[in-house]
C-alpha cells in the first residue's frame, strides 16, 4: 500500500531559533508527517540560538528535485538571515510556491527571508 505521509521540508541554519523548529518538527511528525529536516549549511549539525545543536536529517543540497507538501520555515534571527542567503533554498521555496505548494514560516523568517524572495522576483 503506499503510502499517503504528507512530506514537509523544515530548513534549519545556525541561529535558527529552536523551539520554532522543533515543536514544529514535533508536532507534525506526531500528525504522521514525513518530515526531512534540511541544514542550510555544509554540516548537518547546526548551532541554533542559545547554543542549541541541532542535526539535520540532510542537507538542503539534497532536497533539490525533491517535492513536499509543505515548507516550513522557522524564525530567529541570524537564522532566517542565514536562510534567506541560501540560494538552494530560496529557488526551492519560489518553484514550490509558484506550483501552489503550501508553505508557513514563524517569527522572523515571513519578513526576512520570504519577503527578500518576493521583493527579488519583482
Amino acid at each position: 500500500m503506499a503510502s499517503t505521509s504528507k512530506k514537509v521540508l523544515v530548513p534549519i541554519a545556525n541561529g535558527t531559533e529552536p523551539i520554532e523548529a522543533v515543536v514544529t518538527i514535533d508536532v507534525l511528525r506526531r500528525a504522521g508527517a514525513d518530515v526531512t529536516v534540511a541544514s542550510v549549511g555544509k554540516e548537518k549539525q547546526v548551532e541554533a540560538s542559545w547554543g542549541v545543536k541541532l542535526v539535520a536529517d540532510v542537507l538542503i543540497t539534497d532536497c533539490t528535485g525533491s517535492s513536499f507538501d509543505l515548507i516550513s520555515l522557522p524564525g530567529g534571527i541570524p537564522g532566517a538571515c542565514n536562510l534567506r542567503d541560501c540560494l538552494e533554498l530560496q529557488n526551492l521555496v519560489k518553484n514550490h510556491a509558484s506550483n501552489g505548494g503550501l508553505y508557513a514560516t514563524i517569527c522572523a523568517a515571513p519578513a526576512v527571508a520570504l519577503a527578500s524572495w518576493v521583493y527579488s522576483m519583482a
